[in-house]
């Protein structure tokens, strides 16, 4: 637990200096590897489970711990994370300026995403902590934070 506390916060220290606090800027990124690639799909995957709403999927791709941060504050719990991503109206989700690493079982995703709902769009930059277990990607933390305005 004391591993997860150290990474939760060693996580948001970066998300709040390399998304919130900066504008966007073009970074010159290596192609994935299989093991990011393979992570990226996971989150693709987990992303269509909202849109389509597929309990089964966001069941089996959402740790029994997980910690959700909105970008309002409100941290969510597995059950809330399930209530909230299985009724919500998408039309779509869009992630993008999406990185990812994996170190052994653990693999970190920072990107943004643009939810639209019928009444507003949700934009979104974001990281997100996913640990392998029973051999898939499971989302064990995520945290949001203020899209930098368009430049």
């Amino acid at each position: 637990m004391r591993f997860r506390t150290w990474l939760f916060a060693l996580s948001l220290a970066g998300l709040q200096s390399g998304l919130a606090a900066q504008p966007a800027r073009s970074l010159a990124v290596a192609s994935p590897t299989r093991a990011e690639a393979a992570l990226l799909a996971a989150e693709d995957a987990r992303f269509n489970a909202e849109l389509t709403h597929d309990v089964a999927t966001l069941d089996r791709m959402t740790s029994a711990d997980v910690v959700y941060s909105h970008v309002n504050g409100v941290r969510e719990d597995k059950a809330g994370v399930m209530r909230t991503f299985t009724h919500l109206p998408f039309s779509s989700i869009t992630p993008s300026n999406r990185s990812a690493r994996v170190i052994g079982d653990v693999g970190i995703v920072r990107g943004s995403v643009v939810r639209q709902l019928p009444d507003r769009t949700l934009s979104d930059g974001y990281l997100a902590v996913y640990e392998m277990r029973d051999g898939r990607w499971q989302l064990l933390e995520w945290v949001s934070a203020a899209a930098p305005p368009p430049s």
